[in-house]
């Protein structure tokens, strides 16, 4: 009796461990898909746990990475002429070959200097000078290493006098590129031109101005 009894004890145990065995394979699988992830959270945190004085460091590379992600840089074009600095000179290109004429003022008649001046930018609804001399007392006055599109060159008709101007022109060209500027010419060309800023004119520059907003 005691050794049936016995037996019956040891089925019920053998049974029990082999339902045992069971249920830790089908956990094994579930724990197998899950290691992958725990594995390098495990990594790190022996890591740490073995070497305490690295804890700040990892903070701070991280900060730093999850910083990097965040900030995107702001990418500025150089020497950006304003929009409606822009659309001045584009306006004004339009009117090359205009012929000059003293004291002319309108496309159908020409243009002379101040005229030029004026039509182009009374355009944009901007006030400017009826005559070349008065453009001597407006805008804010700039170097020519400053000068860029829009701006005002104001040349003198002697190099021996700089208080009169003589002539005013638009300037066409980028800020850091050599000056070029578009004006009416009374010269030979007697049109509206474009010319470089050279040797001639350096001689008889008065000023350059800033008058777009």
């Amino acid at each position: 009796m005691k050794y049936l009894h016995a037996r019956f004890i040891t089925l019920i145990i053998y049974s029990f461990l082999l339902l045992s065995c069971e249920y830790r394979v089908n956990e094994n699988h579930k724990i197998s898909a899950k290691q992958s992830i725990l594995d390098t959270s495990k990594a790190q945190y022996l890591e740490i746990e073995e070497a305490p004085e690295k804890v700040d460091s990892l903070i701070i590379d991280s900060i730093i990475e999850d910083s990097a992600l965040a900030v995107k840089p702001t990418i500025k074009l150089p020497n950006a002429a304003k929009p409606k600095a822009l659309e001045v000179v584009n306006f004004a290109k339009s009117l090359l070959k205009t012929p000059y004429v003293y004291g002319g003022k309108s496309l159908k008649t020409g243009f002379d200097s101040s005229g030029f001046i004026s039509f182009v930018f009374n355009h944009f609804n901007i006030a400017v000078p009826t005559t070349a001399n008065e453009f001597s007392s407006i805008g804010k006055v700039i170097s020519i290493t400053e000068a860029s599109e829009g701006d005002l060159i104001l040349i003198s008709k002697s190099e021996f006098d700089k208080k009169i101007v003589g002539y005013v022109g638009i300037v066409t060209s980028s800020k850091g590129a050599p000056v070029e500027f578009i004006y009416a010419n009374s010269g030979k060309v007697k049109a509206v031109t474009i010319s470089p800023y050279n040797s001639y004119y350096q001689k008889r520059l008065v000023k350059v101005v800033s008058i777009i907003p």
